[in-house]
């Protein structure tokens, strides 16, 4: 029997990871352990609380009256089995089973969770034969570099689905210790917490939501962040790709968190880094933005056309994993507040649609006047437009407010929508009423935390 990983199974306790902070990813009901089980896949960036939410389905199993036996948590990043090969997950089993038999547990089905699994040599085909002869509900996490939804499906064919996990959402941060939820009791907020909130919103658009991240000094939290940003270039990147160039890459990584919320060109992008003394092309750049987004540092955002054969040559947006991360890692004053309000709805639109993160959500220009809604929920293929939402960090001032408002109406009357939403950093609620139709001006933060909203 390896000893090794004996010993890493029996140190594992949970509840050195108590208390668990709740992620509102829903993997759904546990299946009852049986052979040719589909697999539940968590993936996402590395710091994300891939870990954690492993640990709360643990915990939402032994609450149920699983025995704790049946239960089976193995890290393959752990570098004390390094490399991991299809041998290592036959002994972690063995010696799961081992220690179950000393334990005097008889066990009628396990429950598997395989922790960056990734990390193994030949994952896909072992775990394939694992769900094919073992009686077990299996789920496992990985980063996203390496076990990409395409892999998934390519590995399974049908027998695995993938959830994809981004670091907390403000409703999430605000479940944190030492407020707990506390903060979210009730539907109505008083001005003074009203107050108390918007402060608190500022916060997490400055520092994000990375588990880690929270709760540190400032500084300390800058240099977390720069961290991840560094390893997804350095892991994700450059060694999986085998990037000849990593001065490129680190400086388009370092481009793109400034760009967070805006259009993006690569031509320009490719000259201001001639400018810098760093060559490079615009394919070489194609390929690597692609690269930082199956990492998920970062995701494109394209135009929303309702002509299927209308090619539009519009920049798409990009948007950053995390609006913390963003900030900490662009140069001083090039992404705004308000690029990082846009990126805060963004990602919650990523979540409350996950079958739509593909392509579903989407930018508008009008035909009219060429007007931007920022997003746009639909199906581009089946020419439908769900919902249209514009986010703005303020409508004091008057241009602003115009240009935001002629946007909307203009995009309700080529959508045939009868309403839109207006997100607003800071202000007043209002509505906004012409011609049978209206915009509903909202404050982002309570939009943030109001999880009845669909946003369909």
């Amino acid at each position: 029997m390896n000893q090794t990983v004996l010993g890493i199974l029996q140190e594992f306790d949970l509840d050195t990871y108590r208390p668990i902070v709740p992620r509102s990813l829903n993997l759904g009901n546990a299946l009852p352990p049986r052979a040719g089980n589909l697999v539940k896949v968590v993936t996402g960036m590395h710091r994300s609380g891939k870990s954690y939410r492993l640990f709360q389905e643990m915990d939402a199993l032994l609450e149920a009256g699983v025995p704790a036996e049946a239960i089976c948590y193995f890290n393959f990043e752990d570098n004390r089995i390094s490399p991991a090969t299809p041998q290592t997950g036959d002994a972690v089993l063995e010696a799961f089973r081992y220690l179950a038999q000393q334990a005097g547990a008889n066990l009628d089905g396990i429950y598997l969770f395989f922790d960056e699994l990734q990390e193994m040599e030949q994952w896909g085909s072992w775990l394939r034969r694992i769900v094919d002869t073992t009686k077990a509900t299996v789920y496992i996490s990985g980063s996203s570099s390496k076990m990409l939804s395409t892999e998934i499906s390519t590995e399974f064919r049908g027998r695995a689905i993938d959830f994809e996990l981004l670091p907390f959402s403000f409703r999430e941060r605000l479940t944190m210790p030492p407020d707990g939820a506390e903060l979210l009791k009730g539907p109505h907020f008083s001005p003074r917490l009203g107050a108390r909130m918007q402060a608190m919103f500022d916060e997490y658009l400055t520092r994000g939501g990375f588990p880690a991240a929270q709760g540190l000094p400032t500084s300390q939290a800058i240099a977390l962040l720069q961290s991840y940003v560094q390893r997804v270039v350095t892991r994700d990147v450059v060694e999986r790709h085998d990037i000849a160039r990593p001065r490129v890459a680190a400086a388009l990584a370092r481009r793109l968190m400034g760009l967070n919320g805006k259009q993006i060109s690569l031509r320009k992008i490719e000259n201001d880094l001639r400018s810098a003394g760093i060559a490079t092309g615009r394919a070489y750049l194609a390929d690597l933005l692609a690269y930082f987004e199956e990492a998920y540092l970062v995701f494109q955002v394209k135009e929303f056309s309702l002509s299927l054969s209308e090619k539009s040559t519009t920049r798409p947006k990009i948007y950053a994993v995390d609006p913390g991360i963003a900030l900490a890692s662009s140069r001083a004053g090039a992404c705004e507040r308000g690029q990082r309000l846009e990126d805060a709805v963004y990602l919650e639109l990523r979540r409350r649609h996950p079958s739509m993160r593909d392509g579903g959500i989407s930018m508008l220009h009008t035909k009219q006047h060429g007007y931007e809604i920022d997003f746009v929920v639909g199906d581009a293929l089946e020419q439908e437009a769900f919902r249209l939402i514009q986010v703005t960090e303020s409508m004091e001032d008057e241009k602003t407010a115009q240009r935001e408002l002629r946007a909307l109406w203009e995009a309700l009357d080529e959508t045939g929508l009868e309403e839109g939403l207006l997100l607003v950093g800071s202000g007043h609620e209002t509505i906004y009423e012409n011609n049978g139709r209206r915009i509903v001006q909202a404050s982002a933060w309570k939009w943030l935390l109001d999880d009845s909203e669909t946003g369909m």
